[in-house]
């Protein structure tokens, strides 16, 4: 998928899919959790131990339901760095068909003081190490 640097292969297990056969709308989020904390590792070497992370926002676009033997893939880029949260871009679309599209997110995360909870700035090092991670990042 054009202007995406990082791929995230997702396995559908029997549990994620509901009554109606489709994979439930809440297993999204979790989809794409997953890949995003993959992609901050992959990108910045991001310490989660050390370093928090909350999901402030997300806008979710469903184009098609998401069945058991489909193989989804989540696309994720960084297309916002703010002095102490990320906007994210995320694309669900099924494995060598980025055409055939699940869904459309938008996420908005702040990085976090663990013990306050309060918004903390984010060290220089990361911004720079995603900005390189990414082609067409300012």
């Amino acid at each position: 998928m054009q202007g995406f640097q990082y791929q995230k292969p997702i396995e559908v297990r029997y549990a994620d899919v509901d009554l109606m056969g489709h994979v439930n709308n809440a297993k999204f989020l979790t989809f794409i959790e997953h890949a995003r904390s993959d992609y901050f590792r992959k990108a910045c070497n991001w310490d989660w131990t050390k370093l928090g992370m909350v999901l402030a926002r997300t806008e979710i676009d469903f184009k098609k339901p998401i069945l058991l033997h489909h193989q989804p893939v989540v696309w994720v880029r960084t297309t916002r760095i703010g002095q102490t949260s990320f906007t994210q871009e995320n694309f669900i679309a099924e494995a060598g068909q980025p055409n055939q599209l699940y869904a459309v997110a938008v996420s908005v995360l702040v990085h976090v003081d663990f013990k306050t909870g309060r918004p903390l700035p984010i060290p220089d090092h990361l911004k720079k190490a995603i900005r390189q991670f990414e082609e067409n990042l300012d």
